[in-house]
């Protein structure tokens, strides 16, 4: 998996889009004005796959001996912090199916989404490395999850990456099938 830091992204300076691999993200150049238009209902789709890996994560038996107490409250505020930025994100989009920008607010609404999706995949990962007593169901089911998440996160990474990074691109599982194993229906 290509992993992707806040920071990062921050400083490409650019969103661009995969040419012809995602639908959900157009580029367009006016002038010296560049906007980006993003499909709300992909966006809102994967944000809601974070949020319900967030939940999953968080109803492991033994969670907080697994990861400690203040990752727990990590993952808790990603989760909440996921559902604010697509918040914001569909305000921005006021009503409509994409949202088209050259500001900060939305691209910082679509980041945030992204960097609390990979805290949570990132605690996820420790809590399956820890020996907190998890039964195999529940490891098989964790890891399952992480496989999703883990396509999730590639998918959103590529719709904000350029060049050699958005050619690294890769996944083990269809959206479809990351989806519905996070509990979004397509």
């Amino acid at each position: 998996m290509t992993h992707i830091s806040r920071r990062t992204l921050m400083q490409s300076g650019g969103l661009a889009c995969l040419g012809g691999l995602l639908a959900a993200c157009t580029v367009t150049t006016h002038g010296s004005v560049t906007s980006f238009t993003l499909d709300v209902a992909k966006v809102e789709a994967y944000a809601q796959a974070g949020y319900n890996f967030a939940q999953m994560v968080l109803a492991v038996p033994n969670v907080a001996q697994g990861i400690g107490a203040p990752l727990v409250a990590v993952v808790e505020a990603c989760a909440q912090n996921a559902l604010a930025a697509l918040d914001s994100l569909k305000t921005q989009a006021n009503g409509s199916l994409t949202v088209s920008y050259n500001n900060a607010s939305v691209k910082q609404a679509f980041q945030s989404i992204l960097a609390d999706f990979e805290t949570v995949l990132s605690a996820a990962g420790t809590l399956l490395q820890a020996e907190a007593g998890l039964s195999q169901t529940v490891r098989d089911k964790m890891s399952l999850a992480m496989t999703a998440a883990e396509t999730i996160t590639s998918l959103m990474q590529a719709m904000v990456s350029t060049g050699s990074r958005a050619n690294n691109v890769s996944s083990r599982m269809s959206e479809s099938a990351a989806l519905a194993v996070l509990g979004v229906s397509g």
